[in-house]
């Protein structure tokens, strides 16, 4: 029951997100704006504030970090050796390829998976998952460009992929937040309580513009490589994570967070990629829906095997 208490607002407040887009409660040029204010400023304000306001030792933990990178990476290889297995070797569905070892990795963390780990274990989890949640990003975006330019049309249209990744503004608030933390410092209260309102608009904010996108998702085509894809991000990734820090004898809140994050659905900045960089979009657009749709009951699984 705690398992589900936890999980079931989150995707209740997808489904209003989905059940308003279908409305025209939320119009396109709501969801737009909507989305570059979740993205540029109420999601680092939450981000910020977590690892600025955590003591040094919650703020900072190398290991953690180190597995959550080994797992992204041994996550791409287990996914490129699946393409191989599920594509072949032919040159004529590269692609196709590309998107579907980016969605094996590409996950939505930023709104999905810190949404479960703040509201399934509080404010501590969010601590622990704000530096995680930052190399995460970092490792499987540079993963998902590499992927593109070497299986995709690989041709950028505006500025740089990587650039983009490195100034992304996730990545800046957990820097000024570790520095802040490093500091010493107590955050001035108006301070605190300005970022604690913008805050609290992020994670909401973000659940229905992610309802909101899914509402214009369809699912079709290639239903294996779909199944396959969704296999990989939703239960295999999070897997070797956990193997990983069962190795390293690690456990806790750490392993807990990682789990979590690595068991998030595939981002839906991964389309974008895709037009961008000469991936499968139709691919990329449906594997979106499902592992969105599917991750109800993967995140289920995953926090009632945490907690077990």
């Amino acid at each position: 029951m705690a398992v589900l208490t936890s999980i079931l607002p989150i995707f209740l407040v997808i489904g209003l997100g989905i059940a308003g887009a279908r409305r025209g409660w939320f119009p396109a040029q709501f969801i737009e704006p909507a989305n570059r204010l979740a993205y540029n400023l109420a999601i680092p304000a939450l981000i910020f504030r977590a690892v600025a306001k955590a003591p040094l030792s919650e703020a900072l933990h190398p290991l953690p970090m180190l597995l959550a990178l080994l797992g992204v990476t041994l996550g791409w290889l287990l996914a490129v050796a699946a393409g191989r297995l599920a594509l072949g070797a032919a040159k004529g569905r590269e692609p196709t390829r590309a998107s579907f070892i980016q969605g094996a990795i590409h996950g939505n963390q930023a709104y999905i998976g810190l949404a479960v780990v703040y509201y399934a274990l509080g404010q501590a989890g969010l601590n622990a998952a704000a530096l995680v949640v930052a190399v995460i990003i970092i490792m499987q975006n540079l993963l998902a460009v590499l992927t593109l330019h070497h299986w995709g049309g690989g041709a950028t249209q505006g500025s740089s992929p990587v650039k983009a990744v490195l100034m992304s503004p996730i990545i800046g608030a957990s820097a000024l937040g570790l520095a802040y933390s490093l500091s010493g410092l107590p955050l001035p209260r108006v301070l605190d309580q300005t970022l604690n309102i913008l805050a609290g608009l992020g994670l909401p904010l973000a659940l229905l513009i992610i309802g909101a996108k899914l509402s214009q998702g369809r699912l079709g085509g290639n239903r294996r490589l779909l199944a396959l894809i969704a296999l990989l991000k939703l239960l295999v990734m999070p897997a070797v994570g956990w193997g990983l820090f069962w190795l390293a004898g690690q456990g806790g809140l750490p392993m807990q967070v990682t789990v979590i994050l690595l068991a998030s659905p595939t981002a839906t900045i991964s389309v974008i990629m895709a037009g961008h960089l000469g991936g499968d979009v139709t691919l990329a657009s449906e594997n979106v829906t499902l592992t969105h749709a599917l991750s109800a009951l993967t995140y289920s699984l995953w926090l009632v095997l945490l907690h077990a």
